[in-house]
This record gives C-alpha cells, structure tokens and sequence, in this order.
C-alpha cells in the first residue's frame, strides 16, 4: 500500500496540478462556481488530491460505462452441448467449463469482400498473383483476430517467443484448416461454409432460429507452468485451478425473420479444464475451477474483442 501513497504523493505535488489547482481556486474566488455549484466545489475542487482525484475517477468513470455497455450490448447465450465447439481434444481427460457466447448484428455486405482486380480474366496468364477471396466466415474469423487488442497480444508472443515484434498470421489473406494463428498460439482446426441443404439452426438447441452460413473452430492450448503452477496451489489447499486451454468458435448465421441486408455474427468460447490435478491424481476428480472474477474478466475481454470486430466490420462495410 505504500507504493500508491508515494505516487499520489508525487503525483499531487507537480508543477501541473499545483497550476490546475490554483486554477480552480482562482475560479473559485472569482466566483465562477457561486451559482449552484459553491457548496459543492468549495470542498472538492480546493486541494492537490482533489485534482487528483478527477484525474483518477475519469478512467474509473470510462471502465465503468464501457463495462455496463458491454454486458448490455452482447448478453451471453446458453448453447447446447451438443455444438461441436464442446468436443476437446480428450473429454475423458477433460471437462469443458464456461462456455461464453455473444452475438451482434452486421450488415452481410461487410462480410462480402470485393474481387480482386488481379482476379480478372486473362491477367493470370500475365504472371500477376491472383488473391483468394475470402468467405464470410473467414472474414469475420480475421476480423477478430485482427481487431487492436489481439493484435498487441500478438506482438507480445511474438516478442517472448522470439519472433520479433510482429503479429503473426492473423488471417488477413485467408483462413484455411491447420493454420497456425498468432505465432502458432491458436490452431484453426475446421471452417466450413454454408452447406447444401443448408444447416437450419433453432432456438431450443443453437440459441437462434436461421441458417448456418459459416462456421470457424479454432483451438489453443496454455502453456504447462501457468497450470503447474495453479496445481501446485491447489494440491495444498487452494480452491483453484487453472485451465489447460480451449476453443474459439465463429459463426454466420442468416437469422429468420431478421433484418433485411443483415447476418449474425457469433463468437463462441469454451474452456477446457483437467478433471483431475496431475498432481494429486489419487483423489479423483476435485471438482476445482476458476475464481469467479477471473471467469467474468474472461467475459468481459471477448465481448470487448466482439465489441471491436464488429466496429471493424461496420467501418469496412460503408
């Protein structure tokens, strides 16, 4: 605690809030605050700490909102564990714990990405490269892995693993099976498109009446120390453990009765959990997971990833 106290400290004591400071008291004095705001200004707005703590609460204010937008704007869906999403790579090794789903409308024109000039008849032939064109769910599949957020985490693997400060393939050309995403942190380990007959999804079961247009799985594993770690912890007491990996899936949906010109776009997320501590594997299964904040943390940061795919989608579509 006493780190914080010495830079509020410091903080409170420079040059521009002591300026900021005897600015609003000046304005104070002159009477800028007398109408209606006197009382409430007078005991606020007379010390360093109070500008401090403007300068504090702003961000706090901004979370706050953003946070309370977030939770309102993509309120998770309960999806059946039938979907494909929930199979692992070993489920008697493995349970699947906090399956997160968010949903958000988007013009299906931002999902349609325009031929390519080098696509044209005749210009093959000329040895110009003709680019893949991607489909809708390769598209919304990159343009979550392409949003700000992941992309400085990518820059981060990048860095630890020795790859410099690059991100990766992050699907920008095309989204294909086997493909190692982020410097091989995330696998795509099947993408289908829209099938004939076309898959009909429905409320009971998949969270939506429509048509599957597309559908993207991509898979990632957690290093052994961190969960190492969170089994040492747990085999002497602790009430948790941490998550051996997971699945991403994405999905573009034709919604029944939807908006005309308008898709679905789905994010889905399923985490992975060892049944039992490898470390302590005489006691069967512990029934241990993840501490609560930890898991709405994790809702939280896809919907904010959601949140920026979507923006990205709707700028490229007008």
């Amino acid at each position: 605690m006493t780190i914080p106290i010495v830079v509020a400290r410091i903080i409170s004591s420079s040059p521009l809030i002591t300026r900021v400071s005897t600015a609003f008291v000046g304005l104070q004095r002159a009477g800028a605050f007398r109408r209606g705001y006197s009382t409430f200004s007078k005991p606020l707005l007379s010390s360093r700490r109070s500008i401090l703590f403007f300068l504090i609460g702003s961000p706090i204010l901004y979370l706050t909102t953003t946070f309370t937008r977030l939770l309102y704007q993509y309120p998770a869906t309960d999806i059946d564990g039938s979907h494909p999403v929930y199979k692992s790579k070993d489920d008697v090794r493995f349970k699947q714990m906090y399956g997160h789903w968010f949903t958000a409308r988007v013009p299906h024109k931002s999902l349609i990405q325009p031929s390519s000039p080098a696509g044209k008849a005749g210009e093959e032939s000329r040895g110009e490269i003709v680019k893949h064109k991607k489909t809708p769910i390769e598209v919304w599949t990159s343009a979550l892995f392409c949003t700000p957020t992941l992309g400085l985490e990518a820059i981060g693997i990048g860095f630890f693993t020795g790859n410099g400060f690059t991100t990766g393939d992050r699907g920008k050309e095309k989204v294909y099976v086997g493909q190692d995403l982020a410097h091989g942190v995330f696998n795509v380990t099947s993408i289908e498109e829209e099938s004939t007959p076309p898959v009909t999804l429905q409320e009971e079961k998949d969270g939506v009446n429509g048509k599957l247009l597309g559908r993207a799985i991509v898979a990632y594993d957690i290093p052994d120390y961190p969960t190492h770690l969170w089994e040492v912890a747990a085999k002497y007491g602790a009430p948790w453990r941490h998550i051996s990996g997971g699945r991403h899936c994405f999905e573009v949906i034709e919604e029944e009765g939807g908006k005309d010109g308008e898709v679905l776009v789905r994010f889905g997320c399923v985490i992975d959990m060892e049944r039992v501590n490898r470390l302590d594997r005489e006691k069967g299964e512990d029934g241990k997971g993840m501490p609560w904040l930890y898991v709405w943390l994790h809702e939280v940061y896809a919907r904010w990833l959601v949140d920026g795919a979507v923006k990205g989608l709707r700028r490229g579509g007008q």
